[in-house]
């Protein structure tokens, strides 16, 4: 087994099986997935739906049978979906340097997914679901950092989810182009 001696190396290696793993077909994909998510299917659709708008939640209530007594939407969604085809906005992978404050402390982490939604962020930090966050990081197609307030969305072993709360438009602009960027 490799080792690393910084944290540099840690996150070179994770840049590495990123490009790997898309360039890998669909089909062998779902099965790293599969292999990956083991025995914890649950937690992570968790996270997924914790992502959904509230109209994609309930479209899955009313496909797996169990409606709420409100008119929904006449779009459908997909239980075959893919996991960017059922979130609300589009993520891009990235490897991103990131500071942010909770609760009055100050972290230093990356982060590994965006979207002008919110963030996911690598951490083995513990932090509490609802817990507001500001977020200081660079795009790399720019040289101001944002500055980003938002909310803890879910939180596991490999990280956390953040919800952007009020997100200035030139902001959610220049996240939205990086995002649309290939």
């Amino acid at each position: 087994m490799l080792t690393t001696d910084s944290q540099a190396g840690k996150y070179g290696i994770t840049a590495r099986v990123f490009s790997l793993i898309g360039l890998l077909p669909k089909d062998q994909q779902l099965i790293l997935l599969k292999q990956l998510v083991g025995d914890k299917v649950t937690e992570h659709l968790f996270k997924l739906i914790v992502e959904m708008s509230e109209d994609q939640q309930l479209l899955l209530l009313e496909q797996m049978g169990h409606p709420l007594e409100i008119e929904v939407p006449e779009t459908t969604l997909s239980l075959e979906g893919t996991e960017p085809s059922m979130r609300e906005n589009p993520r891009k992978s990235c490897l991103i340097n990131a500071n942010y404050r909770i609760q009055g402390s100050s972290f230093r982490s990356y982060i590994l997914d965006i979207s002008i939604g919110g963030v996911f962020i690598e951490t083995s930090e513990r932090v509490t679901v609802g817990e507001s966050i500001v977020l200081n990081f660079t795009l790399p197609s720019l040289s101001q950092p944002l500055t980003l307030a938002g909310k803890i969305a879910w939180s596991g072993p490999q990280g956390f989810g953040v919800k952007f709360e009020g997100i200035p438009k030139p902001q959610g602009n220049t996240i939205k182009n990086y995002v649309e960027k290939e």
